[in-house]
């Protein structure tokens, strides 16, 4: 995580949190369609809402948007099914699908955290603390890549929910995070140095679903 991120994100923790490191994360082009991970919109937070376009940031809202569309980023159609079914997850565990376990899963809720909607450039940051993740949201214009002044706590996550990471596209820094519940879902990120960091035991493409 860049250094001016790390510092914002470290400063703006609740009190008590001890702060061990962070990483990035951002939602996967590679796992949208009817049974991916594209979160729909009445289930993504609204961040960011005080936060001001700075000058430049125009223009790189119109490339972001060509980019989203050419990501196809949209509403998922999909993924009605909020159960847990034991023979559903086999199939889905044996075709190594990007997501299973429904919107209202651990999982769901993960990836929900990871894909905001804001009129402002974001950049989504995952804190690690002695006993969470903690989703933070901070403002950077999209022109220069600079961080501007606004950021925001997101959705916490006990760190004993998370069972396993699996690398799924190395090229893209794809991973997979499983949870207790028996769900998993697909982000990009965290990058190779902080899965070595953080996430030493993480899963190669080659393995199967846990």
């Amino acid at each position: 995580m860049r250094t001016d991120l790390e510092q914002k994100v470290a400063a703006v923790l609740p009190a008590g949190e001890v702060y061990l490191g962070g990483f990035t994360t951002a939602r996967s082009p590679l796992s949208s369609g009817t049974d991916g991970c594209d979160v729909p919109d009445r289930r993504r937070p609204v961040v960011l809402a005080d936060g001001r376009s700075s000058s430049g940031d125009f223009l790189g809202k119109l490339g972001e948007f060509f980019f989203r569309a050419a990501t196809s980023d949209v509403p998922s159609p999909g993924r009605a099914d909020t159960t847990l079914d034991p023979a559903k997850r086999a199939k889905s565990q044996k075709k190594k699908k990007p997501f299973f376990g429904g919107w209202d899963s651990m999982a769901g809720q993960w990836l929900a955290a990871a894909q905001p909607r804001a009129k402002v450039g974001v950049i989504i940051a995952v804190a690690l603390t002695e006993r969470n993740f903690q989703f933070v949201y901070a403002q950077y214009n999209r022109w220069n890549g600079k961080l501007d002044e606004a950021i925001e706590l997101g959705a916490s996550f006990r760190r004993d929910i998370l069972s396993w990471t699996r690398l799924k596209d190395g090229s893209f820094n794809e991973v997979q995070f499983g949870f207790s519940d028996g769900s998993w879902g697909t982000l990009v990120g965290p990058d190779a140095e902080a899965r070595a960091r953080f996430f030493p035991h993480t899963l190669g493409e080659d393995d199967a679903i846990p």
